[in-house]
């Protein structure tokens, strides 16, 4: 029996492992117990490039729970192994009521002003990452933490991304000044980690969380679509219109086409350009010159 097995075994008695399909990175199991039926995802430490990702996904997960956020219970954490709590799926026709509620949840949790900007737990989407430093200033994090180390790795394989080193100092001071404050973000928002329950209570799962700008999150939902367009209109009527949004949509948007370029290469290339154009002509970022 291997470690992470023991663990469990020893928390729930007597349990039996399921396979569900999906999951890229880890292999995910409906866990049956005495107790109760439970969510686990193993990480295989011999594919699994990051040893800390249980633990960055436990502690963002933790964190989002305090500050409000609908997501599941951490039932158990072990090196290659979480335990979460069960989410019985919803039926599809439920949809436009969990994005409403869940848009009106997040405009109020994104309400919250942390005391500054950081990547606590460190990252390990696109590239590897240790915990950063906080920073005052939003504009300074964003490219210091977020996009700056994507782009070094990036650039020896797509020259063209060395273009958006030169407009380093527009986009710091942009969004320097417009973003309105620090919060506890999901991350990784994207429809597939958007789910809810037959009452239609929704729930967000995998992320990969940070300190940052509370509209990102809607930023990378409407990167790839999914979500009802209830989610988008309870969001803003909560959270109240960013009037630098359209601005700072396509700045967000292209730190997740960096790292789908890096995952997943060339098919991203596309996505990636269009980004670039559009940050390219921004009138907001002529005005931050």
């Amino acid at each position: 029996m291997l470690p992470w097995q023991e663990t469990v075994v020893k928390h729930f008695g007597q349990a039996v492992l399921i396979p569900i399909a999906g999951g890229s990175l880890a292999a995910s199991y409906e866990l049956r117990t005495n107790q109760g039926r439970y969510f686990l995802k193993y990480y295989d430490p011999a594919t699994v490039y990051d040893s800390a990702i249980t633990w960055r996904e436990t502690s963002a997960l933790q964190a989002l729970k305090q500050s409000g956020w609908p997501v599941p219970d951490v039932i158990l954490s072990h090196d290659s192994c979480i335990v979460l709590s069960w989410i019985e799926h919803g039926s599809p026709n439920r949809r436009n009521a969990a994005g409403e509620i869940l848009g009106r949840i997040l405009g109020k949790v994104h309400q919250h002003r942390a005391d500054s900007y950081s990547l606590p737990w460190g990252n390990a989407i696109g590239v590897l990452q240790r915990p950063s430093e906080p920073y005052a200033r939003g504009g300074d994090f964003y490219w210091l933490v977020r996009l700056l180390p994507l782009l070094e790795d990036l650039i020896p394989g797509f020259p063209f991304l060395r273009e958006i080193i030169h407009w380093e100092q527009p986009i710091r001071n942009f969004l320097n000044h417009s973003i309105r404050h620090p919060t506890l973000v999901h991350g990784d928002l994207w429809s597939g980690n958007f789910l809810w329950r037959p009452d239609a209570s929704p729930f967000v799962i995998d992320p990969a969380g940070y300190f940052g700008d509370p509209v990102s999150d809607v930023a990378f939902a409407e990167l790839f679509g999914g979500f009802p367009q209830t989610f988008y209109d309870c969001y803003w009527a909560s959270f109240g219109r960013d009037e630098y949004y359209e601005c700072k949509k396509p700045l967000y948007q292209l730190y997740h086409a960096l790292v789908h370029l890096k995952l997943f290469g060339q098919s991203y290339w596309g996505l990636t350009q269009s980004l670039a154009e559009q940050i390219r002509h921004s009138p907001c970022l002529k005005g931050a010159e």
